[in-house]
């Protein structure tokens, strides 16, 4: 595949991501304004739920699709069929157990938020596959103007919603549209004329990917929502209305990268030649994924004080910036292991991913239940970052390059390298005026590269030349 095609490919699915998530924040923004941190903390429970349920059916079928091909009608057809049935099975267990959740959360429109909830969970179960067969096409554009539409209208019909007086009830308005709208824009675009059918041999194929994949996706479940459900449960919605708004905050640029790379990057590495190319590919991802996204966050975290967080959200909102820190680390880290899944996937190998979180997640929730019981929410956000922040990335290199016959070493230097030299620079900024913090960080950064990794400030200086020298005809 030709470097021009990869570049334009991953511009679109980043200018998706990246629209669809800034408009979420600002969706966010404008809701803080108009509702309570405990309005906020019921629809983060019911999200749990939405994840939990969500996890199953959550672009595992159009991950297949992108690994398989889309030129065989019997395999795209039976993982259609498998995606609609399992979304319309997942949907009626959510509504079967929303009684016990609104019960055991003491949040009676619980029961009616998760019925609208398994809703969608049917409609995005078989958007998944028209995504797929996009991805696999390389519609990236297509794409992300579908999600782009689709999010500005849920930003629109949620903002509406809650003016009215809807209050957590705008969330549900909001998702409603979204995925109707995306459901229909993506099915336009794929022009397949889909039929139920399922293939006995291609039926053995979908499912064994996509429960790898589940297996995956359960582990990450545990410890990327165990903390929400552990806050939820022994702190109260309103710490929990804290704790979200931080964690949105803070997984804003990780889910903007890891989404637009994920994208892109399966693609990529499922159709490259052999495996040494894939095994080069990751280390480039990896590389460029850390050294440019480090700063981003160490400026994050310079400029999101209590003042910040203050001014755009309100007072009452003050108590979500202890929390920051520890959410960061664990961001950062996600995104970077996100390309590692990533390359298992396009290997036809999810199960190693399965088996990683799956042994991560018991260890993360004992570590979530015991920050939360000695220092509330900010010690679940201490707690993710020793779990999710060391742990999680170690052993998820270590174990899955061991599985594929790799060796983890190099793709950790360079994703802890990075860390190491912001470090420094960092820890001197915040002895400083608040003011001159992020300039003086960003200077020093740059010196401990150039002194550190020559190179690599090389390439981007070669870089940012040439891209002066466009803009400058």
């Amino acid at each position: 595949m030709k470097l021009s095609a990869i570049v334009k490919n991953g511009f679109w699915a980043t200018f998706g991501a990246f629209a669809t998530r800034v408009l979420s924040l600002i969706s966010n923004l404008l809701l803080a304004r108009l509702l309570l941190p405990q309005e906020f903390g019921v629809i983060a429970v019911a999200y749990i739920f939405w994840s939990f349920v969500n996890l199953f059916t959550q672009g595992f079928s159009g991950s297949f699709l992108v690994y398989k091909g889309i030129d065989d009608k019997r395999y795209v057809n039976t993982t259609y069929t498998i995606s609609l049935v399992l979304g319309l099975a997942l949907g009626l267990g959510l509504v079967a157990i929303s009684p016990i959740a609104a019960n055991f959360f003491g949040v009676p429109n619980l029961v009616w938020i998760l019925m609208s909830f398994a809703f969608h969970l049917v409609i995005s179960s078989v958007q998944s596959v028209f995504e797929g067969i996009m991805t696999r096409r390389m519609q990236y554009r297509e794409l992300a103007n579908s999600k782009l539409i689709a999010s500005m209208l849920r930003v629109f019909s949620t903002v509406v919603s809650a003016m009215a007086g809807l209050s957590y009830w705008s969330f549900v308005v909001g998702d409603t549209v979204f995925w109707m709208l995306l459901f229909f824009l993506t099915y336009r675009h794929t022009k397949y004329n889909f039929s139920l059918h399922i293939d006995p041999k291609a039926k053995s194929e979908v499912l064994s990917y996509c429960l790898g994949g589940t297996g995956s996706s359960l582990g990450y479940y545990v410890f990327s929502n165990c903390d929400n459900l552990v806050v939820g449960k022994l702190l109260g919605t309103t710490s929990l209305g804290y704790y979200n708004l931080a964690y949105q905050m803070t997984m804003a640029l990780s889910t903007i990268l890891t989404q637009a790379m994920g994208q892109v990057s399966l693609s990529v590495f499922a159709q490259l030649p052999d495996e040494e190319e894939q095994k080069k590919a990751l280390i480039k991802v990896i590389e460029q994924a850390s050294f440019l996204s480090v700063p981003l966050y160490a400026l994050f975290y310079l400029v999101v004080d209590e003042y910040t967080v203050s001014f755009i959200f309100g007072k009452e909102w003050i108590n979500s910036v202890p929390v920051i820190p520890g959410l960061l680390f664990y961001a950062y880290f996600r995104l970077i292991n996100g390309q590692l899944f990533s390359m298992l996937s396009a290997k036809g190998v999810p199960g190693v991913s399965a088996k990683i979180n799956l042994i991560i997640a018991p260890f993360s929730l004992c570590a979530f239940l015991i920050g939360a019981i000695k220092a509330g929410i900010l010690g679940v956000s201490v707690a993710s970052a020793l779990m999710l922040g060391i742990v999680w990335p170690i052993y998820s290199w270590w174990e899955g390059c061991r599985q594929i016959g790799w060796s983890g070493k190099p793709f950790l230097i360079l994703a802890f390298q990075p860390l190491l030299l912001a470090s420094a620079p960092l820890a001197i900024s915040l002895a400083l005026p608040e003011l001159i913090q992020p300039i003086f960080f960003v200077i020093m950064y740059m010196i401990m590269v150039r002194l550190i990794v020559p190179k690599k400030f090389m390439q981007y200086q070669i870089f940012v030349n040439k891209l002066t020298n466009k803009m400058a005809r």
